[in-house]
């Protein structure tokens, strides 16, 4: 018995390998389940680290919920309690459980919204309306929900149509950290509820709530018509009013936007690219400030990126030949202390790929979608909008028919130092590596995982940081689904 667990003990040790500043741990390999093919990592509180697995990418039905130790060791699998007659908006892990948020469907003319309470076992505590109002929700159906980053504030926010068929009405709902309702306001837009778009939308440690929403830019127009007027609206408790700022210039068209909360600075920064037409370039960044205890946006600025950058990195990307940045998305923006951001932006594109087969002894064609990924645009900016630094990560990622399940990055959040990660390759064995990113701009690149010492895929849309110095990452080790823990 002693030699046994004294051997125990030794595997245990193996399975934390230091890598500077940075240990990788490993949970135990399991087989790949057919029936879940998503996975989420939802968090972790002193019980454990809790994960989602469904069937479908929405995560809306038919959830398994996995509880693992916080040394990730499985310690169970349940399914999570779901009403027949529900779709699951949410699930947000607390200290005593978890906090489920359900819309119940087949309510012509109504939305309810409904709180489970789950306790660490998975076991129901109790149900009860969160939401119950009159209306029909926008033909989206998106709802969001946000908490504050110290989890003292929640807030819900959802468009539905208004009396009116080219009117709509912005919900918004605010909670404490039990969800208590704190308050509900509605507010009219302009325009039809198939017409408008929120992207994004957070929350502050005061319980403010934010928006960017889009509108057609010239009479009713389906989502992907361009140009569009974009807003960011802002509901301050303070004033009991909804906001409304324009992110806009003559002769500039929107393309990306994203926004942050820097609850430190007490702004909120909109950032993102430009064009000098509807089309899929990146001529320069958008950088606007609002300052929340003055209720102003305080800067606003629109900078054309330098052309020697943009060749620079233009020179390394696939399909650019023109020292033109194209096809950039904002994948985060990183609040700084200053009251400024670091924009990490990401090339992606689709192309088509055909090909043709017989059937019955006939050629058919058809086609397979190929996913890419490619560099990653570092791009910070001062409290000001002036730029503090600017560089870039090569990479090429590319995969058919997948959905890109093992490209892009995750990033990692560190004192003054931001963490990158990612697959050198997608399709066939590759390292993992890790970039890092310090204050003033100097990037760092190593191996993170060696392909040598066995077949590791992390999967960055799965994984989520879970404390100040670490992130859970779902990953498939030598081809079977494995926790790993990256500690920084």
């Amino acid at each position: 018995m002693k030699n046994h667990s004294l051997m125990l003990f030794f595997l245990l040790l193996l399975e934390v390998v230091p890598i500077k500043a940075q240990t990788v741990e490993w949970g135990n390999q399991q087989k790949t389940k057919a029936k879940y093919n998503y996975t989420q990592v939802l968090g972790e509180n002193a019980s454990g680290i809790f994960l989602a697995r469904a069937r479908n990418s929405d995560f809306r039905r038919d959830i398994q919920i996995e509880k693992y130790k916080n040394n990730l060791a499985l310690e169970f699998a349940k399914d999570l309690p779901q009403p027949e007659n529900a779709w699951v908006e949410r699930v947000i892990v607390h200290e005593d459980g978890l906090f489920q948020l359900n819309t119940l469907k087949n309510i012509p003319g109504k939305v309810e919204i409904q709180l489970q309470l789950i306790d660490n076992n998975i076991n129901l505590v109790s149900t009860k309306t969160l939401i119950s109002m009159e209306g029909s929700l926008s033909p989206d159906k998106r709802i969001f929900i946000r908490s504050s980053s110290d989890k003292k504030n929640y807030t819900i926010l959802f468009v539905t149509q208004g009396s009116d068929k080219n009117k709509s009405i912005l919900n918004i709902f605010g909670f404490d950290p039990t969800f208590g309702a704190k308050y509900t306001r509605r507010f009219a837009l302009d325009y039809a509820a198939e017409d408008v778009f929120v992207s994004h939308m957070e929350c502050d440690n005061e319980g403010n709530a934010f928006a960017l929403i889009d509108f057609p830019k010239e009479g009713r127009k389906p989502r992907d018509y361009r140009p569009r007027n974009y807003f960011l609206y802002a509901y301050l408790t303070t004033k009991d009013n909804m906001l409304e700022f324009a992110i806009n210039k003559d002769s500039v068209f929107v393309n990306e936007l994203s926004l942050v909360v820097n609850n430190y600075a007490k702004t909120v920064n909109v950032a993102g690219f430009y064009s000098d037409k509807s089309d899929n370039k990146s001529l320069g960044t958008i950088y606007f400030k609002l300052n929340t205890a003055l209720a102003e946006m305080t800067v606003k600025r629109f900078d054309q990126i330098d052309l020697s950058f943009s060749s620079k990195i233009a020179g390394t990307m696939q399909n650019e030949r023109k020292p033109i940045l194209t096809d950039l998305y904002v994948r985060r923006l990183i609040p700084n202390s200053d009251g400024g951001c670091t924009i990490i932006a990401e090339k992606y594109y689709e192309t088509k790929q055909s090909y043709t087969y017989n059937l019955n002894g006939f050629p058919q064609t058809s086609y397979k979608t190929v996913y890419n990924y490619d560099e990653i645009v570092i791009i910070a900016k001062n409290a000001d909008g002036s730029e503090r630094f600017r560089h870039f990560i090569k990479k090429t990622q590319s995969s058919m028919n997948d959905g890109g399940y093992y490209s892009s990055f995750l990033t990692t959040l560190s004192n003054d130092k931001i963490g990158i990660v990612y697959n050198v390759d997608v399709v066939n064995e590759g390292d993992v590596m890790l970039a890092t990113i310090a204050s003033n701009g100097e990037v760092e690149s190593k191996v993170l995982i060696k392909s040598m010492s066995y077949f590791v895929t992390i999967m960055p849309p799965e994984s989520r940081q879970v404390s100040a110095r670490s992130i859970v990452i779902p990953t498939s080790k030598d081809h079977r689904f494995c926790l790993m823990r990256l500690n920084f």
